[in-house]
């Protein structure tokens, strides 16, 4: 048997940063999205204090990380808009394809990712566009526009062979396109050497989680070219691949495979071939499933992973010696005796006292081979993580992280007990199978629930039972429930709320008050007319808001805007006091006055009779739309402004124009006068020369006539001398 380690194996320089960062924090931090696709990494993480998150609203640490996948530009805006302190890690080649999106999407292309559409990078990338991007993975028809240009870049990770496949078709389907093959050289120098390494070896084993994306593809590398292709995720699975002592193993490793999980395989791979080296008469092959048993007695089938009850012979300060019932006896060494945070003292550990231990691997070359290793520790830990579960899954709400992926939802350990939650019950909306792995190793708030075989009147019993099914959902809609009965209770008539605004619409915005969606339609947005929301808001500013209606039932909240400003009258009246001189632009004409448009929002009427100092019958005959106006403000009154023009016009001194009428006029216009004033004096004959009278023409009333021959003049006293009128002569 040979055994080759690729060279290109575990982290790559990104993620080696990003771990090296990780590790090396001086204070606790946050990780938007996993670091890394290994669960053996993400545990000593989060020993140290690192948590992962997957939404921003969750970060409550003044340190980030940013991990080697990058994020999209919405991500570095929110950080520093809320001065949130961040350790950049993204590799410096995806940074790279961020430069080229950027700019080519502000140059107006159109961006194409060929990856996968779920893939943390893609989704990062994607950012640098504003999520534009047409993702291409070839599952798809995508359909091209040959009047706009492109630009097309591809995941760092992606399987290079697929990638010249996708190149070419898109180059055939699009007149215009920038192509930028940024697969990263690492990832295509593993993919070429697993390539070759597969086709020279018997069995392949592809070290690496299966939630990583690249190692997944090195999988699929393999299994094209060896048939024996087994992806390893810890030693244990080792134990059911059968091998052949004649045969070539090849070892590859995905970049987030830490190097001490290959070189742990590589050297179980070493000890396989002493091991091969006991044959029986009837079988030439062996498991490696025999290495990992190899310390155990073989007269009782003591096997790695098996618990024994352990009398204790003795005890020092190496550890302590036990006999379990086998041919050998067993030991315990220091470090696999306590529970972390316990320390180990031989003096608790009295001769023929019992404890429950766990068969394991010896540690250490140089210890004994004539014992039996044990671990105390684990079985403790089991044994604390039972009690703790049962303390744990009994509460109305516990945190935990499903590591597999069901037909129908996730499944999850702890302690002894299996929690499986349905795919109907991770959020309030349904979870598509395609969806359920982005759940996965990502805490979820849970509670057991009944199943519909369950008797409705017993309690959960987790004595009884060790699989149990749990609802993130069942809390989820609790919250909403309690948070919308808050909000309805705070959206009363008339109060005043904050509120940011979200989008816009053709008839309003939509404005986000307590993670609730109200309307503010144009008419209640500003006083101006034909003024649209999107000129008085901006997308993601907060502002104060009156609630002008709401209804539970519809789910309906209207809010105002310009009610808690100063109305277009109050402005003016601060601005314009009375006798304030303006100059306008008349805005409409009507029956009774003209509308004179002093500024935005702010108009006046001229009424007819302000016009001029003569009478104006229609201000049409005087104004017309468009004119430009001076006037004088002389009245506010019921949020109306009277403007005056003829108050800045000098009245002018009207002359008598003579005119010579007929007597018979002259007698028609006498009667008519005596007749309007017959309440004042009683009418009586006047005499009058005859022949022709002067009177003046802008007055109804005859001031003096005139004789034909020109010089007999006579006034109106004279003509009325008789009369009982009060007038002088």
């Amino acid at each position: 048997m040979s055994v080759t380690v690729a060279k290109n194996s575990g982290f790559c320089q990104g993620v080696k940063k990003a771990v090296d960062v990780a590790m090396n924090i001086d204070t606790p931090a946050y990780v938007y999205g996993e670091l890394i696709h290994n669960e053996v990494v993400l545990d000593k993480l989060r020993a140290r204090g690192v948590v992962t998150v997957d939404n921003l609203n969750d970060f409550k640490s003044n340190k980030i990380i940013i991990r080697s996948h990058g994020v999209g530009k919405d991500v570095y805006d929110f950080l520093q808009s809320n001065n949130i302190e961040y350790v950049d890690c993204t590799c410096v080649f995806v940074k790279k394809i961020h430069e080229i999106v950027r700019e080519n999407y502000l140059k107006g292309k159109q961006i194409i990712i060929i990856g996968n559409p779920n893939h943390p990078e893609v989704i990062g990338t994607n950012g640098w566009c504003d999520n534009t991007a047409i993702i291409y993975n070839g599952e798809t028809d995508a359909v091209f526009d040959n009047q706009k240009e492109y630009c097309l870049v591809v995941q760092t990770t992606y399987d290079h062979n697929i990638v010249e496949k996708y190149i070419k078709i898109l180059q055939t389907s699009i007149k215009t396109l920038d192509t930028n093959n940024t697969i990263c050289y690492t990832t295509l120098g593993r993919q070429k050497e697993c390539e070759l390494l597969s086709k020279e070896c018997d069995l392949m084993l592809v070290v690496g989680s299966k939630n990583s994306s690249n190692t997944r593809k090195l999988q699929d590398i393999c299994k094209k070219n060896c048939q024996l292709t087994y992806l390893i995720e810890t030693t244990d699975d080792l134990k059911s691949i059968s091998v052949n002592k004649n045969i070539k193993i090849g070892i590859v490793a995905g970049a987030s495979t830490p190097p001490e999980l290959i070189e742990e395989v590589k050297n179980l791979m070493k000890d396989s071939q002493e091991i091969n080296k006991i044959e029986t008469e009837t079988a030439k092959e062996d498991t490696f499933g025999a290495l990992l048993a190899s310390q155990g007695d073989k007269s009782m089938n003591v096997k790695a992973g098996k618990t024994y009850t352990c009398t204790v012979i003795s005890a020092n300060d190496e550890g302590i010696a036990v006999s379990f019932g086998g041919k050998k006896d067993g030991f315990v060494c220091k470090d696999d005796a306590e529970i972390d945070g316990v320390d180990y003292n031989p003096e608790n550990y009295k001769e023929g006292d019992k404890f429950s231990a766990i068969v394991i691997e010896k540690t250490s070359k140089s210890l004994p081979k004539e014992y039996i290793y044990f671990s105390k520790k684990v079985v403790d830990k089991r044994n604390k993580e039972n009690s703790d579960a049962v303390e744990k899954l009994s509460s109305p709400e516990f945190s935990m992280a499903m590591t597999e992926v069901t037909k129908n939802g996730l499944k999850g350990y702890y302690g002894g007990y299996t929690i499986f939650v349905p795919a109907s019950q991770i959020k309030i909306a349904y979870v598509t199978e395609e969806d359920l792995p982005k759940y996965l190793n990502k805490p979820l708030r849970l509670r057991l629930i009944k199943s519909n075989k369950d008797d409705p009147e017993k309690e959960i019993d987790l004595k009884s039972k060790k699989s149990f099914i749990a609802s993130q959902k069942v809390i989820l809609e609790e919250e909403k429930k309690k948070k919308e009965d808050e909000m309805w209770a705070s959206f009363e008539k008339d109060t005043i709320v904050k509120g940011k605004v979200k989008r816009f619409a053709e008839f309003g915005a939509f404005v986000s008050v307590n993670g609730f969606d109200c309307l503010v339609h144009n008419s209640d947005a500003s006083y101006s007319k034909d003024v649209p929301a999107s000129q008085v808001f901006e997308i993601g500013k907060t502002y104060e808001f009156i609630v002008r209606y709401v209804s539970r039932e519809n789910g309906k909240v209207k809010l105002g805007y310009k009610q808690l400003q100063k109305k277009p009258y109050e402005i003016a009246f601060e601005k314009y006091p009375v006798g304030s001189v303006i100059n306008g632009t008349v805005r409409d004409i009507k029956d009774y006055g003209a509308f004179v448009l002093i500024e935005d929002n702010i108009d006046g009427l001229v009424p007819v009779s302000e016009i001029s100092h003569s009478y104006t019958k229609n201000p049409a005959d005087v104004l017309k739309v468009g004119d430009s106006v001076t006037a004088q403000i002389i009245r506010f009154e019921d949020n109306r402004i009277t403007l005056s023009i003829k108050a800045l016009i000098a009245k002018e001194e009207k002359t008598v124009e003579e005119t010579v009428v007929s007597e018979e006029d002259y007698q028609e216009a006498k009667e008519k006068r005596a007749k309007k004033n017959a309440k004042k004096f009683d009418a009586q004959a006047v005499s009058a020369p005859k022949k022709q009278r002067v009177v003046k023409k802008d007055e109804e009333e005859v001031s003096s006539w005139k004789s034909d021959d020109g010089d007999a003049t006579a006034t109106m006293a004279d003509l009325f001398k008789g009369l009982k009128l009060d007038i002088k002569d």
